[in-house]
């Protein structure tokens, strides 16, 4: 990015047609190969000398099981109105806290421009809606219930509006020059689309990049 400027990403997997993206504040579904991406995706860079920074809500961070917080190899970064301070380390717990999702962007950029590959934005609904003024790229998994009678309810959702005002769907020969090379890809389907099955779901793999 021109000026240094460490890219801003927005990773999340949406039901089609709708984007849904949660319901009740969790997941409906559990798919083993879209965590293996998501997890490839925010821990792995190019340059072997930096990490990401993965961003989240509070709601987000401790619906992540004990066990498995923070995540591993990347930098943790929770946002609370209720934290008091704009941008701690909370050496317990070894994440950042910040009261605000600017802050939080701000100090990454300022203090951690060296240190830092990308700034990935995990989640929830709210913050997802906060970023679209300021993100430079949207990792979207399309997710599409292969039985649509079983199709899961959500009650939160992507602003599609938004995403497709500001944002355009780039090849899979883009996404796949996007990601790191440790992260794996599946094998294009008959439209060169890199897509799975699992579960009763069908999902892709997609990159949307800002006009």
């Amino acid at each position: 990015m021109a000026g240094g400027k460490i890219p801003i990403v927005g990773i999340v997997a949406c039901l089609q047609p709708d984007m849904g993206i949660g319901f009740q504040g969790g997941l409906p579904w559990r798919l083993s190969k879209e965590m293996k991406f998501f997890r490839q995706v925010t821990s792995s860079t190019k340059d072997a000398n930096k990490k990401n920074a993965v961003v989240m809500g509070r709601k987000t961070w401790e619906s992540i099981p004990p066990k498995f917080r923070p995540l591993p190899n990347r930098m943790n970064v929770v946002i609370s109105r209720s934290f008091k301070d704009g941008f701690v380390h909370d050496e317990e717990e070894s994440i950042i806290k910040s009261n605000s999702l600017a802050n939080a962007l701000t100090n990454l950029q300022n203090k951690f421009q060296e240190s830092l590959e990308k700034i990935y934005v995990i989640g929830g609904g709210e913050v997802y809606n906060q970023i679209f003024p300021i993100t430079d790229h949207w990792l979207i998994t399309k997710i599409h219930s292969l039985d649509n009678e079983a199709a899961p309810a959500m009650d939160t959702f992507l602003d599609a509006k938004r995403l497709k005002e500001a944002f355009s769907e780039q090849d899979p020969a883009q996404l796949k020059e996007f990601l790191p090379p440790k992260v794996d890809l599946p094998e294009t389907d008959s439209d060169q689309r890199y897509s799975q099955e699992e579960k009763g779901y069908h999902f892709e793999f997609t990159l949307y990049n800002r006009r």
